[in-house]
């Protein structure tokens, strides 16, 4: 076997003896190689991927995204955009890392369009592997002009700490109704909407106090950060205001409260039925002479018409009579009644005698009654002095004159078919509106 002699720096000495032999070793195998002399790994690759709607400006050149996850990276890639460059002109596209990752550059030739821009893709070959984390330059430079450059830079992250940052979330809020009963707050509850809150997040709608919250909705926000949903009170409230808010779990803010007022109960009065329309006719039976005195006569009066409606008054002689009928029409007043005073116009006051229809149209109703003139010199509370010559133009027995009228509150005698004739004698009949009207129980 072949001896070997170690180096002098492992020799061993031995005391006492003359010469320093040295220890004889078989031949050793090679040493194994050290972590330094271990081969190196494999870099990482990179390589073309569909394009994810870069927006680049114009004359520039766009990533999709500044930062994006390792596992994103390997599975979607960032897109590459440009635009406003030289158009339908080819141009060297590089992505290399920038943090010395043990990552091959990439390196292509895209062509911009005729409007100079154009759309790339760049993405991890194979799994998510940490050897990709890092930052990455993008260089676009045109292969005609070299001087012609355009840069930006993308960042590949190892953890969701490093994505970017959820928006603070702003929560605003508002109610459909700022005014409620308590009836209504307990059971049908009020709405609220909101905005501002953190996508997909879950939200508390509360109403009440801190403290003491009367009712509480939990919903979850859509992905614009809105919510919506129907706070009611467990039990009745008193009347008074009470908050309404909203808030965020996930960042643990809330909206500006909004003031929501419970009101009490309308207690609507009982609606008393509208009173029928009513006609009183008084005296229902008059002496002649009474009858063709303008200050006596016969007075019909109407209660519960429409205020300020057309109240119309119809008198019309029972049977055959010398009679002429009569009609006239008055407004109610602002209470409803109306009235007027009939009275005969010839100066033959037994020309009267007999009795005459009344009726009264108001209100959609038409009213009915009836008088009597009667010869009984005490009829109607005559005291049978009247000699029945009370007459203002001296008129005689049959003549068919007619008296005065009063002023613009009479209508006209009505139409030769109206006319009763007996014996060739016409008596006229007319009416003469009372200047205030009359309640019927004070005639």
């Amino acid at each position: 076997m072949k001896k070997l002699a170690l180096a002098p720096a492992v020799a061993l000495a031995i005391t006492g003896l003359a010469a320093s032999p040295v220890i004889a070793a078989t031949e050793a195998s090679a040493p194994a190689a050290s972590a330094d002399t271990q081969p190196a790994a494999q870099p990482g690759a990179l390589q073309k991927t569909d394009a994810q709607n870069a927006d680049a400006q114009d004359g520039e050149i766009a990533v999709s995204a500044d930062k994006v996850s390792v596992e994103d990276f390997a599975e979607n890639g960032v897109g590459i955009a440009g635009t406003g460059l030289e158009a339908e002109t080819d141009y060297k596209l590089t992505v290399a890392p920038a943090d010395g990752q043990n990552v091959d550059a990439y390196e292509t030739t895209v062509t911009t369009d005729t409007e100079g821009a154009f759309d790339e893709g760049v993405a991890a070959v194979g799994k998510a592997n940490p050897q990709f984390i890092g930052n990455y330059s993008v260089t676009v430079t045109n292969t005609e002009d070299p001087d012609e450059s355009h840069s930006t830079a993308f960042e590949v992250t190892g953890d969701d700490s490093d994505d970017p940052e959820t928006p603070a979330a702003d929560p605003k809020i508002s109610v459909s109704d700022k005014e409620v009963t308590a009836e209504d707050l307990q059971n049908d509850g009020i709405t609220v909407e909101g905005e501002g809150f953190t996508p997909g997040g879950e939200v508390d709608l509360i109403g009440g106090t801190a403290q003491s919250p009367f009712g509480v909705a939990t919903v979850t926000a859509d992905d614009n950060g809105t919510v919506s949903g129907t706070i009611k009170s467990e039990a009745a409230l008193e009347p008074g205001e009470y908050s309404v808010w909203g808030s965020d779990q996930e960042t643990e803010t809330t909206s500006e409260p909004v003031t929501v007022t419970v009101v009490e109960e309308e207690t609507e009065e009982p609606s008393t039925p509208a009173a029928e329309a009513e006609l009183t006719v008084s005296p229902e039976t008059i002496s002649p002479a009474d009858f063709i005195d303008e200050d006596k006569g016969v007075t019909l009066a109407v209660e519960n018409c429409e205020p300020g409606e057309d109240v119309k008054f119809v008198v019309n002689p029972e049977g055959d009579s010398n009679v002429t009928a009569y009609e006239n029409t008055v407004n109610a007043d602002d209470e409803g009644k109306a009235s007027v005073n009939v009275y005969g116009t010839s100066s033959d006051a037994s020309a009267y005698i007999g009795d005459y229809d009344v009726t009264v149209t108001c209100s959609d109703a038409e009213l009915t009654g009836e008088f009597s003139v009667s010869d009984d010199a005490n009829a109607g509370g005559s005291d049978g002095d009247e000699d029945g010559s009370g007459n203002a133009d001296g008129g005689q027995a049959g003549d068919g004159g007619d008296l005065p009228r009063t002023g613009t509150e009479l209508t006209g005698l009505v139409g030769g078919a109206g006319l009763l004739l007996i014996g060739g004698i016409s008596v006229a009949l007319t009416m003469r509106r009372k200047k205030t009207p009359e309640d019927p129980s004070e005639i």
